[in-house]
């Protein structure tokens, strides 16, 4: 059913059962009876606010939304400077170069928009940013901001 029929519909509910003489407890019991109706009013809207309330999504943080749908992990990059990928010879395992996928914008972004991407993910990646990591997690930084930098111009 359709939300606002829904909505309607339990108004309609609650509003006969307050004005009904017939209720679990009477009207006529004072304070206890109109405690009842107000019970029962709560409740009515109470199922009707979490009657197939859609499941919360997962939260992502400043740097998740940052990096933009199509980026990858900085662990990606360290798993495959690694050599993850040292076994497959062919050139479909490696994803062409894509400066709209490393900035995380969409194509046909406008200048204003590749800037500002190109600044947010330089934030992220700058080499002074990740001064106090680790040697490994400082290289990863390293290629990514290269890549960011090669993006940008390319775009730019």
């Amino acid at each position: 059913m359709n939300r606002a029929v829904l909505v309607v519909l339990a108004c309609v509910v609650i509003f006969l059962y307050v004005r009904s003489p017939i209720d679990l407890l009477p009207d006529g019991m004072g304070l206890v009876g109109v405690l009842d109706d107000l019970l029962v009013a709560l409740g009515i809207l109470w199922w009707l606010r979490n009657r197939g309330a859609p499941q919360p999504r997962p939260r992502t943080t400043a740097r998740q939304r940052a990096r933009g749908p199509n980026a990858q992990r900085p662990g990606d990059d360290a798993s495959r400077a690694r050599g993850a990928h040292a076994g497959s010879t062919s050139d479909h395992d490696v994803p062409p170069w894509d400066p709209y996928a490393v900035l995380g914008v969409a194509r046909g972004a406008s200048a204003e928009e590749i800037t500002r991407a190109y600044r947010t993910q330089m934030k992220l990646y700058h080499p002074d940013r990740v001064a106090d990591l680790g040697p490994e997690l400082q290289e990863v930084a390293h290629r990514k901001a290269v890549d960011i930098q090669r993006a940008y111009e390319e775009l730019g």
